[in-house]
């Protein structure tokens, strides 16, 4: 039987929730609205291996905790040429002590690289009980021009300054969904997980390490995915004593499954599981429609 967490613990096990659905679909999530200008678009373009028959992708996603169903996300994405507009939309149930309720939409929109997608603008807009989270940012060539995000990190002696140079080459949660590999043939193995994603989500920075561990037969994508373990690697705006950041730095139990997008050099997360002390967090895809 799952221990029902003490309310203290019921701030960890939502911190870790959150965090961990951050990592990949977001549904802890959120919303945009601002659209990028031509200019900046076309100066951080460029040729986009993924560039084949595909315009459209459209992911739906179930979370559930220790078998427990938690939220519903929607991971939508349209592609003309190498740009994209990436949104997810996302709700979660309250489930006892251990989830809170909660929903929100983000709205990324960016470029493709050969290595990942490129971000001009990313938006966020989430609720969770009597909480609120708005961030917005606009960047150029992966550098943050503008930043604000409501409310603000909070003052700590443990707490790690964010500096200009930790905003610098990052990817913002929706965009880092979307991932390029160097040409079709390698989206089908080891070469879709051979990645860091430099991650900024408005108040913090950190690496997500993707390495391979083995193919699996999926009902997705081009029936493959390659099955990645993931290490989140905190870096600035965390607060070092928080349990919940050294609980996930530590954790070797996160993986997730990447399968190709129709018959382009990219690919997507069908799957994801997080290992927890008190049950086992996963997001699966219901549907994997792309045209």
């Amino acid at each position: 039987m799952t221990k029902v967490p003490s309310l203290p613990a019921k701030r960890l096990t939502r911190g870790l929730v959150t965090g961990a659905l951050a990592l990949t679909v977001g549904l802890a999530t959120w919303m945009g609205s601002a659209r990028p200008t031509q200019d900046s678009l076309s100066l951080i373009s460029g040729p986009l291996p993924a560039q084949a028959a595909i315009s459209q992708l459209r992911v739906t996603y179930a979370a559930r905790l220790a078998g427990v169903r938690i939220g519903t996300g929607v991971f939508s994405v349209n592609m003309n040429g190498d740009r994209y507009t990436a949104s997810i939309s996302a709700r979660t149930s309250s489930v006892g002590r251990l989830v809170s309720q909660g929903q929100g939409e983000a709205v990324a929109r960016g470029v493709f690289s050969r290595r990942s997608a490129v971000p001009v603008s990313y938006d966020l807009s989430a609720s969770e009980e009597d909480l609120t989270n708005v961030v917005r940012m606009r960047l150029s060539r992966g550098d943050i021009r503008e930043l604000s995000a409501e409310p603000p990190l909070s003052e700590h002696p443990n707490r790690v300054a964010v500096t200009r140079q930790h905003i610098r080459d990052v990817v913002d949660p929706v965009s880092a969904l979307l991932m390029p590999v160097p040409n079709i043939e390698s989206a089908a193995g080891p070469a879709a997980c051979d990645r860091t994603i430099p991650m900024f989500d408005g108040r913090q920075r950190y690496d997500l390490a993707l390495s391979f561990v083995r193919m699996e037969d999926v009902q997705f994508g081009n029936g493959q995915a390659a099955v990645c373990r993931l290490r989140y690697q905190p870096i600035a705006g965390h607060r070092t004593n928080r349990r919940v950041n050294q609980e996930l730095a530590a954790n070797p139990n996160i993986y997730v499954w990447l399968s190709q997008i129709g018959d382009a050099a990219l690919v997507a997360p069908v799957r994801m599981e997080v290992g927890l002390n008190f049950g086992t967090l996963s997001i699966q895809a219901l549907d994997f429609a792309a045209q």
